[in-house]
């Protein structure tokens, strides 16, 4: 009985120990645990080598932008009647919440280009303030952004006015001396139409300062496009929206085919984007991932840490690019997507046309302008056949048409004129789908006939579709 009443005793003691114990650690101050957030003394830098090269020129630095093979047929039995020109935007800031944005210097080198540029949209504005005082929908839009370092959601950098300033003058000096027009177009023979972004417009400007007199750029109508896809008068096309699942089904079932790709655009995602961004986002999307990469990577800063112990390192970012370059790959194969983007460009693809008409009618526009996104620049291209190209989307990417007339033969109706498609200024007209007989001329240049692509608008465009016209192609249910 002693010892029951010893160990009763014993074991209210260390109750007694422990009740005390756990209220004097609840009475404890609490500290704060730090949370986790990027440390800017972490930062790895990605070095700009063999292996890297590639991912920098998606970035397209201006000082990197050289001519290409724009107006280089310099024969008297050739004369140029026009150029129709899409571009992508510029460099812009990334499209979710990344992490220490505020450390991102998004501004650019004061060139001499670019400091006129600054003096001509400060003689347009009125009472300081940077804005289009032009006619047409973009009237009070912003000419320049706002914040000159600062890299702000979705919108173009400095870096970005850079790179199409230096693109509109190369341009500009390919074709002054064999487009005499090109130095006395009026604003009634330039046709501009940009989607209503702020980086498209601003995009646009800029490009076409450097391309075009500035007294006519002072005077010109830039027209809102009310799509990505400037799809004019033909957009309604409920059948794209089945097709786009279908292509987002294929992507879906890529990434969990990899599931190495998924637990690395995760772990990435984790270390790059914000609380803000979006769920989707960060669930680990390696094309969310890929283009909040380029924040860092196109303006020379490191790479974010999640933690000190979580970095993100130079693999991590190859085998991102790696991977989505393998699936855009992939896409341009997928016949979901071929149809997607022969649906969604039949009206720009017609408009092209119309344009190419109109030039060699000699009733104008002669210069033709689309400031769009990679979609349309991606869309267009997968439609008249060109072949997939890595760096085809990069910031301040163009395709340009070329317009000639062969004077020495006939001038009835379409004979004797033809054009070349140029992608990033090398020329690709014997990529595209529809022609017929390629004209060759020296320096390996290749012209169409401009028949062909009137033929492939009017005639083939829909046959790989197994019907005649745009409302029974987007009516269809199998």
């Amino acid at each position: 009985m002693p010892n029951k009443a010893l160990h009763c005793y014993l074991l209210m003691i260390i109750w007694i120990l422990l009740l005390v114990a756990g209220v004097y650690k609840f009475l404890e101050p609490k500290q704060k645990l730090p949370e986790p957030a990027v440390n800017t003394e972490l930062f790895h830098n990605l070095a700009n080598d063999v292996k890297t090269r590639r991912i920098f020129k998606i970035c397209n630095f201006p000082h990197e932008i050289n001519d290409g093979d724009e107006g280089i047929i310099r024969s008297k039995r050739w004369v140029m009647k026009g150029v129709i020109i899409l571009i992508r935007h510029g460099d812009r800031g990334p499209l979710q919440h990344v992490r220490n944005i505020s450390a991102v210097n998004c501004g650019s080198e004061e060139t001499e280009k670019f400091t006129s540029y600054k003096a001509y949209l400060h003689n347009l504005t009125i009472s300081g303030r940077v804005s289009w005082t032009g006619p047409g929908p973009f009237h009070g839009f912003p000419l320049l952004p706002t914040h000159p370092r600062q890299c702000q959601l979705g919108q173009l950098t400095m870096q970005g006015i850079s790179q199409l300033l230096k693109l509109g003058h190369l341009l500009r000096q390919s074709y002054s001396q064999v487009w005499p027009k090109l130095k006395t177009l009026t604003h009634n023979e330039v046709l501009v139409f940009s989607t209503r972004y702020r980086r498209t417009f601003q995009s646009a400007l800029s490009f076409l300062y450097g391309l075009v007199p500035s007294e006519t750029l002072t005077k010109l109508t830039v027209f809102e496009s009310q799509s990505m896809n400037f799809c004019f008068k033909d957009c309604g096309c409920p059948v794209t929206d089945k097709l786009w699942k279908g292509v987002k089904k294929s992507i879906s079932h890529q990434l969990k085919s990899h599931p190495a790709v998924a637990l690395l655009a995760e772990s990435t995602g984790r270390s790059l984007f914000s609380p803000g961004a979006e769920q989707g986002v960060l669930g680990g999307d390696p094309h969310a991932v890929r283009d909040a990469l380029l924040t860092y990577v196109c303006h020379g800063s490191g790479l974010p840490c999640e933690t000190p112990s979580n970095c993100i390192k130079r693999q991590n970012v190859a085998g991102v690019f790696a991977y989505t370059d393998w699936v855009n790959y992939q896409k341009w194969r997928n016949i979901y997507w071929k149809r997607l983007c022969l649906l969604r460009s039949y009206g720009l693809i017609r408009h092209i046309v119309q344009q190419m008409l109109h030039m060699v009618s000699n009733n104008g526009p002669y210069l033709v302008l689309y400031s769009g996104h990679d979609h349309t620049v991606e869309q267009l291209t997968t439609a008249l056949g060109l072949q997939n190209d890595p760096l085809l989307l990069r910031y301040g990417a163009r395709i340009v048409f070329e317009v000639y007339q062969n004077y020495e033969e006939s001038h009835n109706g379409a004979k004797g004129i033809y054009f070349r498609l140029l992608s990033n200024g090398r020329d690709v007209t014997k990529q595209v789908s529809f022609y017929k007989d390629i004209v060759l001329l020296e320096n390996k240049v290749s012209l169409c006939k401009i028949e062909d692509i009137v033929r492939f608008i009017h005639d083939d465009y829909f046959a790989s579709l197994n019907v005649t016209n745009f409302k029974d192609a987007c009516s269809r249910n199998d």
